[in-house]
């Protein structure tokens, strides 16, 4: 049985699973449709046309399609019950399909050392008068060659063991990892194989995961792969999908589409493309933040969303593959990076790790910009911590013509001096919507022309006057809007256009940013201008404007030289962790530092965030510098 997804470029051929709605379907042929409620059908985004086949809509009614004249439905609501079937994607339905998901890192400097390593032995003759079993000969070797003590073994191994031995095999490999919980075997081999070595490191974030095969041996990455998070099907942030986790179902449901969904498919995707069997990965790190990291292991995140905000673990130790579900060996270990709190995750001690942020002279500040916020504030090695619910409008969700990174998204926004609009896709393409960064660029480049005023509203006069002056129906009102491409540049069937919805929207985004970066330095007594580093991680965050980001309020106005990025520092320390044996325990030694900030305690964050709600700020005092370079003091 198989489907043929016709998007207007070309056609995507798969096999049909009558139990998954054509949503579903889609996102496994990596064509990622808009669905901003999830998959509830209350949207109405992720409109789809059913040319040919045998179908079950969502109301249980089924309808035969193969004339001339397709039917239209919503793909989160139907599903494909017959042999075969043609189903048509129109552009304005699709959020992406490669989005552009950032996997690099940026690190200093490592000391090569995998906690992972394999071992070639050979038996000695158990004809020695001694009564030695085959398990106890192989620890022996092992004892031998290393200086590990108390082995945990496996019953999987002993099995191995067991058929290796019986057949007469006297050289082995055995694979050995160290960890928190002491050494494990994970496994045993026949034969000499020590050159294969392969572990893999994964970014889990709320809406992008990320992976990296990497070759332990010499600690170089041989694939690379990335995918939107699966579970956005159920909601676009923590806080909702931790509502949704009701009973344990709820919770297996959701750890079925990170792991199975999400995660397995990008291990696949590694070992394709590097030409290897995922059996040969032997141990996976895995950073994100804790609630992702509970869902990741079907733990109840319940207590996350209700004070006092306490996670079931912070630091959960090593676990096995099988365990898990991962699809990689069996037994091969699974590394989990420790949390430092309910809302400041693994992810952020890998950022403070890769940035080594604790090892900076001045005060210094990490700011890791996602669809949550999370801020660090070192000063002379003492470090507070908070979390600010940004949510995921910087990937352009909820948004009218919002999407996420990928081709024709609109990433580049600027208005030249006759105050004509020019733009910038990703791949060139004809614009099918506008991610995050082009949100940023529209932004301050109309505030910095007196399009865009203070409030975040629209000069409706000079937008009428520069022909961009657009109006659309929405919850029985007419919201004014600026078109961004008109209807016959577009890649959809109607012009590409920001909502002055959409404006707020990114501004309650950058507001929470900002003021729990200002409420954070006003605890410790600090100001901006006492920040000498200011450190950007996250994708978001290595695509932006700098300039055009401190226009519209989003960071402080400090000089660029003292603003550093290190890409997706969370994956780079998942990696570390791979190939560095004390990265794991100094990012849990980090865990423990943070003096976390609950900012909905401090009365001054609620002022804050009012004021940031403005462009670029309510409080002038704090973009002195920006208002007096933009000449735009009468705004």
């Amino acid at each position: 049985m198989s489907i043929i997804f016709n998007t207007g470029e070309n056609d995507v051929i798969i096999s049909n699973d009558p139990d998954k709605t054509i949503l579903e379907l889609a996102e496994s042929a990596r064509i990622y449709l808009k669905s901003d409620c999830g998959g509830t059908g209350k949207c109405g985004k992720c409109r789809c046309v059913l040319e040919k086949g045998h179908f079950r809509l969502g109301t249980g009614e089924e309808i035969v399609v193969s004339g001339k004249k397709g039917i239209n439905t919503l793909a989160c609501r139907t599903r494909v019950i017959g042999n075969e079937a043609v189903v048509s994607i129109p552009q304005n339905s699709i959020s992406g399909i490669a989005g552009r998901i950032v996997e690099e890192f940026f690190l200093n400097r490592y000391h090569h050392d995998p906690p992972t390593k394999k071992y070639c032995l050979a038996f000695s003759d158990s004809a020695s008068g001694k009564q030695r079993s085959d398990g106890k000969r192989l620890l022996d070797e092992v004892y031998r060659r290393t200086s590990l003590k108390e082995i945990a073994v496996p019953l999987e191994v002993l099995q191995t063991l067991s058929d290796l031995t019986a057949e007469g095999e006297n050289i082995v490999t055995v694979t050995m990892g160290t960890s928190r919980d002491g050494p494990h075997m994970i496994r045993i081999e026949a034969g000499d194989t020590a050159r294969d070595n392969f572990a893999c490191a994964l970014d889990i974030g709320t809406t992008t995961v990320v992976g990296i095969l990497v070759d332990l041996l010499n600690g170089k990455i041989k694939s690379r792969a990335s995918r939107y998070n699966a579970q956005t099907r159920i909601s676009g942030d923590v806080v909702s999908r931790i509502s949704y986790c009701k009973k344990r179902e709820d919770i297996n449901t959701l750890q079925k589409l990170i792991v199975r969904e999400t995660v397995n498919p990008i291990i696949d995707e590694l070992c394709s493309n590097a030409g290897i069997a995922p059996d040969r990965i032997n141990r996976v790190a895995v950073s994100g933040n804790t609630v992702m990291m509970h869902l990741f292991l079907a733990l109840n995140p319940s207590n996350i969303g209700k004070a006092p905000f306490t996670p079931v673990m912070r630091n959960t130790g090593v676990f096995r593959a099988k365990e898990i579900g991962i699809g990689i060996h069996g037994t091969g270990l699974v590394d989990i990076l420790p949390a430092v709190s309910a809302y400041i995750g693994g992810d952020i001690a890998a950022d403070m790790y890769v940035s080594k942020l604790h090892k900076g002279k001045g005060p210094a500040v990490l700011i890791d910009i996602g669809t949550n916020g999370e801020i660090v504030l070192c000063e002379k090695g003492r470090l507070s911590a908070c979390s600010t619910a940004a949510g995921p409008a910087f990937e352009g969700y909820g948004l009218y013509h919002g999407c996420r990174a990928s081709r024709g998204a609109v990433e580049k926004i600027a208005f030249d001096d006759g105050h004509n609009i020019t733009y910038r896709t990703i791949g060139g393409e004809k614009a099918t919507g506008i991610c995050g960064t082009g949100y940023i660029d529209f932004i301050a480049s109309g505030f910095g022309i007196g399009l865009i005023e203070t409030s975040g509203k629209y000069n409706s006069e000079l937008l009428k006057s520069l022909h961009l002056y657009h109006t659309v129906e929405k919850d029985g009102s007419k919201i004014t809007a600026c078109i961004i491409t008109p209807e016959n540049e577009s890649g959809l069937d109607e012009p590409v256009l920001v909502l002055e919805s959409d404006i707020a929207a990114i501004l309650q985004a950058k507001a929470a940013v900002y003021a729990g970066l200002k409420t954070l330095l006003a605890i410790r007594k600090k100001g901006f201008d006492d920040i000498r580093k200011l450190i950007l991680a996250g994708g978001f965050a290595g695509h932006l404007d700098i300039e055009n980001a401190m226009v519209m309020g989003l960071i402080p106005d400090i000089p660029p030289e003292r603003i550093e990025f290190i890409g997706n520092g969370s994956l780079g320390g998942a990696y570390c962790a791979l190939v560095e044996s004390d990265a794991l325990d100094a990012m849990t030694a980090l865990s423990d530092l943070p003096n976390v900030i609950e900012l909905n305690l401090h009365k001054d964050f609620q002022s804050n965030y009012i004021d940031a709600l403005f462009l670029p700020n309510l409080n002038e005092n704090d973009f002195a510098a920006i208002l007096r370079r933009r000449h735009i003091q009468g705004y």
